[in-house]
């Protein structure tokens, strides 16, 4: 019988072992000084003067204007301040480190290209008015995914923009032929119907249920279903509103509060770090719960 000396072997690996541990442990040190010299860049940044909100999108639907004349003052003792010459209001902020970055990651099951659940539907607060926004606010939608009768025909549509008017009329242009039609939505929540009328389009014509909108930076998408049967996905290359450039590591938390009133108490997340300079600082904040992507920018004043 051979024997075996597992000697040298087990000193190999618990040097290989401990210069693993070494490394992660270094890596980690510099993940962190790399953190802490963000947040404060950002710090100083936000501290710098006073800002104004150019864009907040709120589960979808745009509400900059509610706060139209305010400048935003980030003070280094933590208070934020908004004022608009007749009155102010009081919050607090600060910039953390996000210890589980995973928290806030989207779990969009409208991505699976095998889920026809329409039990889980993310459109609890979904309006006629936020469909209507996100709709023409972005022009070229192309059909992202397309199922009738377990039957993929996406690639049907390759060539095919569709525009849709708040007047109810959409057209639709492809390679050598176009096409002009109707939309409808009515209902609210998860139960708002789209009546598609395109002639010409048979595959699409019908009356969908809205399952889901997903706003994200450079990307949206409205997510439409069948009885749990059939799926149509419309998606464009926009983002509602002007969001520009970058991308969220989720690992600093730029954290907002507001207690009151309602309008500024939306602002209050921990909002995830998109892009930042010295004039323009952007953020996102993706919802586990209803799947809603919100968007805020300032922009110095």
């Amino acid at each position: 019988m051979k024997k075996f000396n597992f000697f040298p072997i087990a000193m190999a690996a618990a040097f290989l072992f401990a210069a693993c541990s070494t490394d992660n442990e270094n890596d980690e040190a510099a993940n962190i000084a790399r953190l802490q010299a963000d947040i404060e860049e950002l710090t100083g940044v936000a501290t710098s003067g006073s800002w104004v909100i150019t864009n907040f999108v709120d589960s979808g639907q745009n509400e900059t204007a509610n706060f139209d004349g305010y400048g935003f003052n980030f003070n280094a003792d933590g208070s934020l301040v908004a004022d608009n010459g007749d009155g102010t209001v009081n919050g607090s902020w600060s910039i953390t480190m996000d210890d589980d970055p995973d928290d806030d990651s989207f779990d969009d099951d409208s991505n699976d290209d095998n889920s026809n659940d329409d039990s889980q539907d993310d459109c609890n607060n979904c309006t006629v008015e936020q469909l209507t926004d996100v709709l023409t606010a972005c022009s070229d939608w192309f059909v992202d995914k397309l199922q009738r009768n377990d039957v993929e025909l996406e690639d049907n549509y390759i060539t095919y923009s569709f525009n849709f008017s708040a007047d109810g009329s959409v057209t639709v242009a492809a390679s050598s032929e176009s096409y002009t039609g109707t939309w409808e939505a009515t209902g609210s929540g998860n139960n708002i119907q789209i009546v598609l009328t395109i002639m010409g389009l048979t595959d699409l014509e019908d009356t969908w249920t809205l399952h889901e909108i997903e706003l994200y930076n450079g990307e949206s998408q409205v997510d439409l279903r069948i009885n749990g049967e059939d799926r149509l996905r419309f998606e464009n290359r926009c983002t509602l509103g002007q969001f520009d450039g970058g991308h969220s590591s989720g690992e600093v938390d730029f954290n907002i509060f507001f207690a009151a009133p309602e309008d500024f108490n939306e602002l209050s997340e921990d909002w995830n770090i998109v892009s930042f300079s010295n004039s323009i600082i952007e953020l996102i904040h993706e919802s586990g719960g209803n799947g809603g992507t919100d968007l805020l920018t300032f922009e110095k004043q």
